[in-house]
């Protein structure tokens, strides 16, 4: 099994369509003249007895490759409408948590550099609060991205994104822990007057937003809506 019989299942899934909406005269499954929605329904039933199949043949033994490849998808290869609005809500949420997350930990490094001139124990513990609240967005985020890798198919170019979305999302949200892990020893060594100790974890916090930074453009490639 592979991604080309997929597709080509897929491939002539439509073509049944077509003949259903084309040629119901011709067609045993199609509608009576008149009768629209019947036709549709059919069409349906066909792409869902191929999705069917398919993972049918996927769940056998041999086909692990697969197996690891459409986990966690829609089990329908042809996206039902309900599927489409689902992704399309879930994708819009996602980014928005995420890339506010992602904003709230880069900026907050620069908060980092200024806490040994910062007054009280409250104001520098609240930089680490923002790396915190930042990793914790955008594991929201990725939370929303699941959902709407589970409202895609394998086979569509949106199964195809979020796929190598959330790839590079969970390089992200590690990169931020390790700031936000940094940011807590820098302010421990503040605490202890202890400079050398704080400027390593600076550099430590910054090295980890620096990744951080470095993988966001191939979120930027995947898809605009991370501009």
């Amino acid at each position: 099994m592979n991604l080309i019989i997929l597709k080509y299942g897929i491939l002539i899934g439509a073509l049944l369509a077509t003949t259903l909406y084309v040629s119901p005269a011709l067609n045993p499954l199609a509608a009576p003249s008149g009768d629209q929605n019947s036709s549709e329904i059919d069409a349906q039933s066909i792409f869902a007895f191929g999705s069917q199949v398919f993972y049918k043949e996927v769940s056998k033994p041999g086909n692990e490759y697969m197996q690891t490849s459409v986990q966690g998808y829609s089990q329908n290869l042809v996206p039902t409408d309900a599927d489409n609005q689902n992704y399309t809500s879930s994708w819009q949420a996602g980014v928005a948590d995420f890339v506010a997350g992602y904003n709230q930990c880069t900026s907050a490094l620069f908060d980092l550099a200024s806490v040994p001139s910062m007054q009280t124990a409250k104001e520098k513990m609240a930089v680490c609060d923002e790396f915190a609240n930042g990793e914790s967005e955008m594991t929201r985020g990725r939370g929303e991205f699941a959902l709407a890798k589970g409202s895609a198919s394998p086979a569509t170019d949106s199964g195809f994104t979020i796929a190598m979305v959330l790839e590079q999302v969970d390089e992200i949200i590690q990169s931020s822990d390790d700031a936000d892990t940094a940011c807590m020893k820098a302010v421990l060594a503040d605490h202890n007057h202890d400079s050398a100790g704080f400027s390593a974890s600076l550099k430590d916090a910054q090295s980890a937003v620096q990744d951080m930074q470095r993988v966001y453009p191939e979120l930027q490639v995947l898809s605009s809506d991370f501009t």
